[in-house]
């Protein structure tokens, strides 16, 4: 009896391996024993939790409609009926500006498929967006917040000479009023006294990700302020296996303030299977994208203006537009960070007669990271002042999308 037991178990098990692989479902859940004989795997043969004929190939869990349809693979992933025809973007107009944080979402390409689930709805990786905020212990043991605030925020089609990445339009978070004419010189935007004792422990941040905003000066306690932060949380396609997004960061910190303790800062903060509450944004040392970043190359070519003071900052300069060549894309033109708001040399001068270059960014960057398929897992989008509300930055995000292969988190110049 064992024995006829485990060869019905085996012929199972072939004929569940020998099926159509193309993605359109012929669609019974059978195959043929070694006898001839008919052997059913049951009502959900990849146990996916589908199953024809909305499962159009119930041997593969991969491909179901809460699959993302990848171009290039020539198979129907997504059970839809056609070949490699995801939905890139989805663009949306505000009901009322500046939108909601599931506007922003869709500004930045994270979009609803075309297959409906289980439920009878269309699969939309995105479960919830909503704005963040930090709130921690300060000084006099009075608790602060710091919350978006619609003044900080925006949905884009250009930032100066800067076009999206991908569709129609992308979303800006800034730690000052967004496209500020003089960002320099901006206001904070927390009341006066604003202060966390620890803001590493109250993001939280830890290790390499709190050491970013103290230069690399680990264990100095900071305090934020005037903070901006989308937070998604999103369910992971079957057939995803990582998630990528475009972004790029300014500063008109830079560059009187590079190589300091304190500086404004872009984190992306993934919190899943593989990583906790972790920033994937990071440079080739580990740190937050930062002025002090070697990402940090879109700003006025060595030596800089007659006189200009922390000239060492310049060296891996590419100039205002960039460099192709380099990969180095995007521009301080138009941007509010090249310096035009103040003068005409692209420079601002301290109280104490230092000349200093007058803002600068990172051009466009990709950031991609591990994801496990069908996870729901939580990524916070979060732009920052460190110390005090001066001196603004913004970040600009967009194309954001899925990967078929796992990837360790980084960041990377864009072809």
């Amino acid at each position: 009896m064992g024995r006829a037991l485990y060869a019905l178990v085996i012929a199972t098990l072939a004929s569940c391996s020998s099926h159509n692989k193309s993605g359109f479902g012929g669609g019974a859940d059978a195959g043929a024993g070694s006898d001839g004989a008919v052997l059913v795997c049951g009502p959900d043969c990849d146990h996916d939790g589908y199953m024809p004929p909305a499962d159009c190939d119930d041997f593969d869990p991969t491909i179901n409609p809460e699959a993302y349809d990848f171009i290039g693979d020539k198979v129907d992933n997504d059970c839809n009926g056609v070949i490699d025809d995801p939905v890139l973007t989805c663009e949306t107009i505000p009901a009322s500006a500046p939108g909601s944080p599931t506007d922003f979402t869709r500004a930045a390409d994270l979009c609803a498929q075309k297959s409906k689930t289980n439920a009878g709805t269309i699969f939309d990786p995105l479960v919830q967006a909503s704005w963040g905020q930090v709130s921690g212990l300060g000084s006099g043991d009075t608790i602060y917040t710091s919350a978006t605030k619609p003044v900080q925020i925006n949905i884009v089609s250009t930032f100066g000479n800067n076009a999206t990445r991908l569709g129609k339009t992308m979303f800006g978070l800034s730690n000052g009023p967004w496209a500020a004419l003089d960002p320099r010189s901006s206001p904070a935007l927390d009341p006066a006294g604003f202060n966390l004792s620890d803001a590493c422990s109250d993001i939280p941040l830890t290790g390499m990700d709190c050491a970013a905003l103290s230069a690399n000066q680990a264990g100095t306690a900071l305090s934020v302020q005037d903070w901006a932060e989308l937070t998604l949380d999103v369910r992971v396609p079957s057939n995803a296996h990582s998630m990528h997004f475009d972004f790029a960061f300014f500063s008109s910190e830079f560059n009187q303030w590079w190589d300091s303790a304190a500086n404004d800062a872009f984190f992306a903060l993934v919190s899943n299977k593989t990583y906790s509450g972790t920033n994937v944004a990071t440079d080739a040392h580990g740190l937050a994208v930062t002025i002090n970043s070697g990402f940090f190359q879109l700003c006025p070519a060595s030596p800089g203006p007659p006189g200009i003071s922390e000239s060492a900052s310049l060296v891996q300069c590419e100039g205002l537009s960039g460099s192709e060549d380099a990969g180095i894309l995007g521009t301080l033109v138009g941007t509010g960070y090249d310096g035009v708001a103040t003068s005409t040399n692209d420079t601002a001068t301290a109280v104490d007669g230092s000349l200093y270059v007058y803002g600068g960014g990172s051009g466009w960057l990709t950031t991609a990271f591990t994801v496990t398929p069908k996870e729901e897992f939580q990524l916070r989008i979060v732009i920052m002042d460190t110390f005090d509300g001066l001196k603004d930055s913004v970040v600009l995000v967009d194309n954001m999308g899925w990967g078929a292969e796992p990837t360790g988190a980084g960041v990377s110049r864009p072809e």
